[in-house]
């Protein structure tokens, strides 16, 4: 059935409006109102939202989940991927899936980060409070995925030994350094905790992190070289 150029005209305007009614309707409906963020505690809300959502289609919660969804990413520091889904017609979660870093060096004029194999997967200008820092671990040189060439491998079993202490009781110190003889010293604050070499680690942390809030107000070191199965002392040198 043939039609007329005005009543052609009539049809293509009429599903234009039907078309352009659809649309609004389909960004009014599942208009986002609320977004929620698991897994991320290297970023606050407000950032991981600034970096994943980026543009209009943020807004449209069937939309988000296609667009916004990235299995890996190299644009946003210490997140390895992230996933948008949908939870209700208005609400979207974003769940972030970060790298698995342990603690951070520094290496010229950067902070390099690695994983608990000793594998450097990150690196910044700027060091990140809440990843462990240590000093006196040594490299000449860095590739990037690759592990750190480290002489002495003992030494990085006890970095990432005492940064799993750390993460369990939520207490990273300031500054993590290691002597040429082995030796460990932590620094919270004005106080310097001496633990010794790497031997009943667990035990001299339980005891330390238990004392530190009782000499919050004082400076001096903390020795806690000697505690072993037959010896809990630990002393204050002020």
């Amino acid at each position: 059935m043939k039609l007329s150029k005005k009543n052609q005209l009539k049809v293509t305007g009429l599903i234009a409006v039907l078309l352009l009614a659809g649309v609004i309707f389909f960004f009014t409906y599942y208009q986002v109102d609320e977004v929620q963020v698991m897994g991320s505690s290297h970023y606050s809300e407000k950032q991981i939202k600034k970096m994943v959502l980026r543009g209009p289609m943020a807004s449209n919660s069937v939309l988000a989940p296609l667009i916004y969804t990235k299995k890996n990413t190299k644009d946003v520091p210490f997140v390895e991927g992230y996933t948008v889904t949908r939870l209700n017609r208005h609400t979207i979660c974003v769940s972030v899936k970060e790298k698995d870093i342990v603690g951070c060096i520094p290496y010229l004029d950067s902070y390099i980060y690695f994983d608990r194999n000793g594998t450097f997967i990150e690196s910044s200008t700027e060091r990140n409070e809440k990843i462990p820092f240590f000093d006196g671990i040594k490299v000449k040189h860095v590739i990037y995925n690759e592990e750190l060439p480290i002489k002495d491998k003992m030494v990085m079993n006890t970095a990432v030994a005492l940064s799993t202490i750390f993460q369990k009781k939520d207490k990273i110190p300031d500054h993590i350094e290691f002597s040429d003889d082995g030796q460990i010293s932590l620094l919270y604050g004005d106080i310097t905790v001496k633990l010794g070499k790497d031997e009943y680690l667990e035990d001299k942390m339980t005891r330390v992190l238990a004392i530190l809030p009782l000499i919050s107000d004082k400076k001096g070191i903390l020795h806690a070289e000697n505690v072993n199965d037959n010896s809990k002392m630990i002393t204050l040198e002020q």
